[in-house]
């Protein structure tokens, strides 16, 4: 399993490439990855759980659309999840702001 900001090594048409995985993405029952190699560039790879090994997409059509699905779905949503209703994001201590910058700087625990 590869995880996000994980990078490998792969050989692509006899060129050695480091790739770091941006993304694990999955349309119906197939897995692929989106990597990035260090000049910016994009590649798709199918992942095989059961085998543990990587199939580079080498047909720019299908690796197009995949990468298309993946900046849509992925990165140009607007809705990024429920962070802001999870209640691990409201703060459970407050302070006054006047008490905090008071004139006289005693030292007092705020947490």
């Amino acid at each position: 399993m590869y995880s996000q900001g994980e990078s490998f090594y792969f050989n692509i048409d006899d060129e050695d490439f480091e790739l770091t995985v941006l993304e694990t993405l999955f349309i119906g029952d197939k897995e692929y990855l989106i990597t990035e190699d260090f000049d910016g560039e994009h590649h798709v790879f199918l992942y095989n759980e059961e085998d543990d090994e990587l199939e580079y997409i080498d047909d720019p059509n299908e690796a197009i659309s995949i990468l298309d699905f993946w900046r849509d779905e992925y990165m140009n949503s607007e809705d990024i999840g429920d962070w802001d209703e999870d209640s691990y994001y409201d703060r459970e201590d407050s302070f006054d702001k006047d008490d905090f910058y008071e004139s006289d700087y005693e030292e007092r625990d705020y947490y």
